[in-house]
């Protein structure tokens, strides 16, 4: 190869609403086996949830995987991100992002499009199947979720079990982006599929504050962080959680739990509320994104109470 050359590594964009299983099909890939020397990318408004045993070590900036991949969690915009991962001694071979949760991939997708060290690969969009209906039809979220879905080249559709007329909710995802490879996972895992060659997105590469992380106010996103420095009540917080779904989309993070006398990472979206446990070590910290407004505000105000 000529100096003057350099090699393109392939972009794959994992999208998806908040509490679509991003990250749960990244750790899948990672365990499958992802080529090595690979960079992965975590735009997000929380860290990536990794198996301890896949972890090397772990400092400020990066995370050594055991298969010998990096993973970036640099501050700055995602445009910065990559401009200092691509500048790493040894070029990746190829880089996965993984995007927040009310991001457009299609701005993300872009990047590959103006930089000479990338190659768009594909954009994976996971989408909730037991929430297509009311994320569709709703007024905050609706245009969110439309533009990641029509970004798409492939559709990983989850839980579907038990969904009143699964084929009609695939057939109307096929509808939105015709071109798109739409594809049912199983307990969690896509089945192996060949990549949809990727589209050439015309939109302008942002240059301002990014899609994901919009900022508050009336009718917007907010999203917060929290410091649990001590114990907290499981059944209260539990029961706070589900209280507010309505105007909560997403909680993630780690307690202490009082009566179990025990760390655990707390997983909340759609309605749905997960605990189970984690590792001694670390903060105790939980980031909540919902609807801007009173009722939000007055969520965050008692959590920060407990």
């Amino acid at each position: 190869m000529r100096p003057s050359e350099v090699a393109e590594a392939p972009l794959t964009v994992i999208s998806g609403f908040l509490g679509a299983g991003k990250t749960t099909y990244l750790n899948e890939l990672i365990r499958q086996g992802i080529p090595e020397d690979s960079l992965i990318v975590i735009n997000d408004f929380g860290d990536i949830n990794i198996d301890a045993e896949l972890i090397d070590y772990r400092d400020d900036r990066m995370i050594q995987l055991s298969n010998g991949c990096l993973c970036c969690t640099l501050g700055g915009t995602l445009a910065e991100q990559l401009a200092e991962a691509m500048r790493l001694k040894q070029a990746p071979r190829a880089v996965f992002i993984e995007t927040s949760g009310v991001a457009d991939p299609a701005r993300i997708a872009d990047i590959a499009r103006v930089s000479k060290r990338l190659k768009l690969e594909e954009v994976v969009c996971l989408v909730d199947g037991s929430r297509i209906e009311t994320h569709r039809d709703d007024r905050l979220v609706g245009e969110t979720w439309h533009a990641q879905i029509r970004a798409a080249t492939r559709l990983l559709v989850n839980r579907l079990t038990g969904a009143d007329k699964p084929q009609a909710l695939l057939d109307g995802l096929q509808k939105l982006n015709p071109e798109a490879l739409i594809e049912p996972m199983e307990e969690g895992r896509a089945r192996e599929v060949r990549p949809a060659p990727a589209r050439t997105f015309m939109t302008p590469v942002a240059t301002g504050a990014p899609l994901d992380h919009a900022g508050g106010g009336p009718g917007g996103w907010r999203s917060a962080s929290l410091t649990m420095s001590s114990a907290v009540d499981l059944e209260r917080l539990q029961e706070l959680l589900l209280e507010h779904d309505d105007v909560l989309l997403r909680a993630k993070g780690f307690v202490h739990c009082q009566r179990r006398n025990s760390r655990q990472l707390l997983q909340f979206s759609g309605g749905r509320l997960h605990f189970r446990p984690a590792p001694v070590a670390g903060h105790n910290q939980v980031v909540c994104i919902g609807r801007a407004g009173k009722r939000f505000e007055a969520l965050l105000t008692t959590l920060a109470t407990l």
